[in-house]
């Protein structure tokens, strides 16, 4: 299964995601999170922290997510074999809830279907 790309353009209030990207440079996967941050920015969510070599071994990614700074904007958003994008925006929503204490884009939990 490939590494499936989907390119958006969703704005943040620039505060938030100041907010949300200064969470997780405080909450990375070596720190007991599960995120790991690179520029442009880019954010990485992991499956695990590393808090030890077994836990980091194990640790796979789940998703890619990058912003431009300008724009205060989701730009695009890489997700991983296994992963989809209800998966996805659930994620998102966790992040969003843990950093800002509401969700913006993300969901708060993923519903059951029926």
């Amino acid at each position: 299964m490939p590494i499936h790309t989907v390119r958006i353009n969703l704005r943040y209030d620039r505060t938030d995601l100041t907010t949300i990207l200064r969470y997780v440079k405080t909450h990375g996967v070596e720190h007991g999170g599960r995120y790991d941050i690179k520029k442009p920015p880019r954010l990485n969510i992991w499956t695990h922290t590393w808090s030890n070599p077994g836990c980091r071994i194990e640790s796979c990614l789940m998703f890619s997510l990058e912003f431009d700074g300008k724009t205060a904007s989701l730009m695009s958003v890489q997700l991983q074999p296994g992963y989809d994008w209800e998966i996805f925006l659930d994620e998102l929503g966790r992040l969003e809830r843990a950093a800002l204490g509401y969700v913006v884009i993300g969901k708060s939990q993923v519903e059951p279907k029926t």
